[in-house]
């Protein structure tokens, strides 16, 4: 049994939202924190959501500390990205972090490990083995996505330690895809930040609402309009998306209400009393119609008093921008739409403000804002009718021809009275705005500036993007994946390039690359893997001490091979000689390719000047890797010549750089 549902399952339309007590959308600056309670609410994510959690294990074993953070409900997707002390950190496969300042020579002062919460865990074998009589086998604690976390201590009297431990073992948080969903397009569980796929979920954690009781075609209708790509001020987005965490024990009509509002959408029930949902911002279909002759009596106001009825609208969205905080988006003198200026000369501001805690778009927010704005100031009416009104009974929409004045109206309708005595039916209704279509040139405001971490800032120079990322295959079939940048001119003492892999639109974690030719003096980054044709973000970002920049942009990019025949190889150092007492001939040279495609080095050797060319040497090699290459041969046959060339992926090779014995240089 969960805290968490939809009151009343017989009255799912506005009995279902009424009330005004406060909704089950967790504060995000409460759930980024890592908090102690001896009491906590199960917590649950949708869509993205950057989460502390609550501390259900600490100790010491006097040298490590050891902490276990019990994050959201389980089954989550997957971890996006980890940050420590409120600093972003690439954390490895075995755990180890390995940004600054926590990384070592052969390992990390922190170890980081992750449990999605599927329900199979097994007890943490970190803290089985450093509390073995507080931790047993039994503490599996099961269906929770969580994170054992251990830090070592390298010494209290090492300067390291106030380093990493001045204010105690940092707190540690993720961003991550939160829970999976069920979408009856694929008849699969899977994550998504689909809005009508995520409230159906919501509403289903209330053991009333079962998979029964939905018209799950309707549902999929509506998910497909929520996934359209729609124009925004920067690009293109998903219409409709959720992210955002709540809490299981809140108040349930109001908690639907929330995520209802951050969607932009209604509950509706179908003939047969099945929910779906619908779009706020749809082009309506009248449902029923009315003539004069059903209509006793019709009475219109042209909307709130002017006094009382609102003039700006105001919005609150789960910003990204914002470190995933509830935050204002600025749209009053940014969109013409926000504000109206007339009335508020007039009669002053009147405020309508909207929260909306689980939307993550400030254009979804702007949307769904224009639209409730201006059903806030909408003419309203009544209308009695005979007792054919009782057909709109649990109807919306409705079609009107007014009495007086023969024009044809939308309505918005709200719940019928029934007067059985006088045969009648009392309809309040709403004046359905006629809004233009969405231009976001003229009616959307930006959002707001990304902000850095509260806890860190940096005077440092953040590095552009890297420039870019190529698949390699050396000649022998091994694979690499290398990433180009170029650096800002600062002092730096270590270099960090990082990298994620996306499966369709989903990036894994990002994870670290070995910085070439060192982490002080890195140009390139490379890691052993195979990702030809996928699709990446690679990034940068460089450290003095402790103190380190932002990384840079993300190049997001298809990683492709290039195989264009590339320059010779330059010579280094060294030549070739010929000695005819001892009837041989010798070469010692080093020389380095500086293209970032090229694979390897072929060193070949020709009795000159007319014999074929055979291999003596292939050898791997990175940009400016200085590649060493000698032999001693005899010229009993002839005197030899000797050529380096590089290659490339596919085996092609460019032009060479030739080595004659006589001149015991290179010339070419």
């Amino acid at each position: 049994m969960i805290g968490y549902g939809i009151a009343g399952a017989a009255v799912v339309g506005a009995a279902l939202l009424g009330g005004q007590q406060k909704g089950g959308a967790v504060k995000p600056a409460d759930a980024k924190s890592n908090f102690e309670t001896g009491e906590s609410s199960v917590i649950e994510g949708v869509g993205r959501v950057r989460v502390g959690g609550l501390k259900a294990f600490g100790n010491t074993d006097g040298s490590t500390r050891a902490r276990l953070l019990c994050r959201l409900q389980g089954p989550i997707d997957a971890v996006e990205t980890y940050y420590l002390g409120q600093r972003e950190v690439t954390v490895e496969a075995n755990g180890d972090v390995s940004s600054p300042p926590w990384a070592r020579r052969g390992g990390s002062w922190c170890n980081w490990q992750d449990k999605i919460g599927t329900g199979s865990e097994s007890a943490w074998a970190g803290l089985m083995s450093l509390f073995p009589s507080l931790w047993t086998s039994a503490h599996r604690v099961r269906g929770i996505a969580q994170s054992q976390l251990l830090f070592y201590n390298p010494g209290l009297e090492e300067k390291k330690y106030l380093s990493l431990y001045q204010s105690g073992a940092p707190e540690s948080e993720w961003v991550a895809r939160a829970s999976r969903i069920y979408d009856p397009r694929l008849g699969a569980v899977n994550w998504t930040d689909n809005g009508p796929l995520i409230c159906a979920h919501v509403l289903r954690r209330d053991p009333a609402f079962t998979f029964e009781r939905f018209n799950w075609a309707k549902v999929a209708e509506a998910a497909n309009k929520a996934d359209v790509l729609v124009a925004t001020l920067t690009g293109t987005e998903k219409r409709c998306r959720l992210w955002g965490m709540w809490a299981w024990e809140s108040e349930r009509g109001e908690t639907m209400r929330q995520f209802l509002d951050s969607a932009g959408l209604e509950i509706r029930l179908d003939g047969d009393g099945l929910i779906y949902f619908e779009f706020i911002d749809d082009e309506i279909t009248p449902e029923i119609s009315f003539t004069p002759a059903d209509i006793y009596d019709y009475s219109w106001a042209a909307g709130p008093e002017a006094v009382e009825r609102p003039n700006i609208a105001r919005v609150k969205y789960y910003s990204p921008e914002r470190n995933y905080e509830l935050s204002d988006l600025v749209v009053e003198d940014k969109v013409a739409w926000a504000k109206i200026q007339s009335e508020v000369d007039k009669y002053g501001p009147k405020y309508f403000d909207l929260e909306l805690p689980f939307c993550p778009s400030a254009s979804q927010a702007q949307r769904i804002l224009r639209r409730k704005f201006a059903l806030e100031r909408a003419d309203r009416g009544t209308m009695i009718t005979n007792m054919v009104g009782l057909a709109a009974w649990g109807l919306l929409y409705a079609e009107i021809e007014e009495p007086d004045l023969g024009d044809i109206e939308l309505l918005r309708l709200a719940a019928p009275r029934v007067d059985d005595d006088n045969g009648s039916v009392e309809i309040p209704f709403t004046i359905w705005p006629n809004l233009t279509p969405w231009n976001p040139a003229t009616d959307e405001a930006p959002a707001p500036d990304t902000i850095p971490e509260l806890g860190y800032e940096t005077d440092m120079i953040t590095p552009a993007a890297p420039t870019g990322a190529l698949q390699i295959t050396y000649p022998g079939g091994a694979k690499e994946l290398r990433v180009s940048f170029s650096l800002p001119n600062q002092d730096y003492d270590f270099v960090e390039a990082t990298y994620r892999i996306y499966t369709g639109d989903l990036p894994s974690a990002y994870q670290s690359m070995s910085e070439y030719p060192s982490t002080t003096t890195a140009t390139m980054a490379y890691d052993v893997v195979d990702v030809l044709g996928r699709t990446i973000d690679a990034r940068v970002r460089v450290f003095d001490g402790e103190d380190g920049s932002y990384f840079s942009e993300p190049l997001n990019v298809v990683v492709g091979e290039s195989n264009t025949p590339p320059a010779a190889p330059t010579l280094v150092s060294g030549g070739a000689n010929s000695d005819s007492g001892t009837v041989t001939a010798s070469i010692n040279i080093t020389v380095q390719a500086g293209q970032i495609r090229v694979a390897a080095i072929r060193f070949q050797r020709r009795i000159s000047p007319s014999g074929s060319w055979s291999t003596v040497l292939t050898q791997n090699s990175r940009p400016n890797q200085q590649v060493s290459f000698s032999e001693i041969v005899s010229t009993g046959s002839g005197v030899p010549q000797w050529r380096a060339q590089s290659i490339v992926s596919d085996g092609s090779v460019g032009d060479e750089l030739l080595i004659n014995p006589s001149s015991g240089g290179g010339g070419g």
